[in-house]
């Protein structure tokens, strides 16, 4: 299995591709699961809704307000606590920004979507490189740990209106790479999964069937992260990884 053994941390995970995600981190082996939401209620109903009733108890719910670096801090520290390492963080955190055209974007707007995404990827994965850093890899692996945020197509080539979005997560593009090349000789690996469009039961209301179909499906978004959150993925560093499906423009 990908994962065997390994202590994952993941955030926004409370969505029908997070809960795929969980599915995928879990099948593929993983020996515990920390599920970040800002309620803790919230994390325990992903993991109710998405888990195995036989693989709950590797998985834990804790709450984490991911604007604000110090809750952030605290729930990685927890989860280093209680599982003694981390291995991987996967994050699909992020969004809230309004589409609007850039000659109607306001200041407030733009701040919005760096706070929702370039800060939240920050306040995650910074405490997260910290404490990989203070580990030493697991006996055989070839890296230390694994971090992985999912940005989207806006990030690079970003349509009319999708101009304030793109540029939140185009932070998180640089901060994944910018970890990966100050980190690749202390066995840091770090990329950024660049989705298209998912498969979503919301996305049937936008989407004609054929780009519904050539959009990739929640459990092939979950297979893409589950591999990249392993320590096999470890040939590919501070890329910028396109997760298309059949989608060819």
């Amino acid at each position: 299995m990908l994962l065997d053994g390994d202590a994952i941390v993941v955030a926004g995970g409370t969505g029908r591709v997070g809960g795929a995600t969980l599915a995928a981190l879990l099948r593929e082996g993983a020996a515990h699961v920390a599920v970040l939401s800002r309620s803790e209620g919230g994390a325990r109903d992903a993991i109710a809704a998405h888990v195995r009733a036989e693989d709950r108890d590797r998985t834990v719910a804790l709450a984490a307000d991911l604007v604000d670096a110090e809750s952030a801090q605290a729930a990685l520290f927890e989860a280093v606590r209680r599982f003694g390492r981390i291995d991987a963080v996967v994050s699909l955190a992020g969004g809230g920004s309004e589409f609007v055209p850039l000659v109607d974007a306001s200041p407030e707007q733009l701040a919005v979507s760096v706070r929702n995404n370039l800060t939240v990827a920050a306040n995650l994965m910074l405490p997260a490189l910290r404490a990989m850093l203070a580990q030493p890899p697991r006996a055989g692996a070839r890296s230390r740990g694994r971090l992985v945020a999912v940005t989207a197509g806006s990030s690079l080539d970003p349509q009319p209106s999708f101009g304030v979005m793109g540029m939140g997560k185009a932070g998180v593009n640089v901060l994944m790479r910018a970890i990966a090349r100050e980190h690749k000789a202390d066995g840091i690996v770090a990329n950024a999964i660049v989705l298209g469009t998912v498969a979503t039961a919301a996305a049937r209301s936008y989407l004609d069937a054929g780009e519904f179909a050539a959009a990739a499906s929640p459990e092939e978004v979950a297979d893409v992260l589950a591999f990249h959150a392993s320590d096999r993925s470890t040939g590919v560093n501070g890329e910028l990884v396109h997760l298309n499906a059949r989608e060819t423009d």
